[in-house]
């Protein structure tokens, strides 16, 4: 990302292709509960996955109303094996954000356990 980004705008634009990423895996997820012929009580994962989704589906409106009045806007989400990209306007200059797959699945999968309720460790 070029240098006239602030630090702040590079994390936001971080923790909303974050709060994609969770979103997509917390619906699959759900899915595949529903779907689950085992479980006993699917009700119950069920509804922690929706409680997650929620809250991610919240996060992730409060950023959309901060890149609008930051003049932010995502263009194109990429991803592959080994990370995940952005392309982005910043106050109408095009750039490009990159996160590679280390740097971001570790906190990922901590994210996902407080979006479910979990203890953060």
């Amino acid at each position: 990302m070029k240098a006239d980004a602030s630090y702040e705008e590079q994390n936001l634009i971080y923790s909303y292709l974050q709060l994609l990423l969770v979103d997509r895996i917390f619906c699959r997820d759900l899915q595949v509960l529903t779907n689950h012929p085992v479980l006993r009580t699917p009700i119950l994962y069920r509804e922690v996955l929706s409680s997650g989704i929620e809250r991610v589906t919240l996060l992730l409106s409060e950023i959309q109303m901060e890149f609008a009045r930051k003049d932010i806007r995502i263009t194109n989400i990429r991803s592959n094996k080994e990370g995940l990209w952005a392309d982005a306007k910043i106050r109408g200059e095009e750039m490009r954000v990159v996160f590679p797959l280390s740097q971001y699945k570790n906190e990922l999968y901590s994210r996902m356990r407080v979006y479910l309720g979990g203890i953060n460790t």
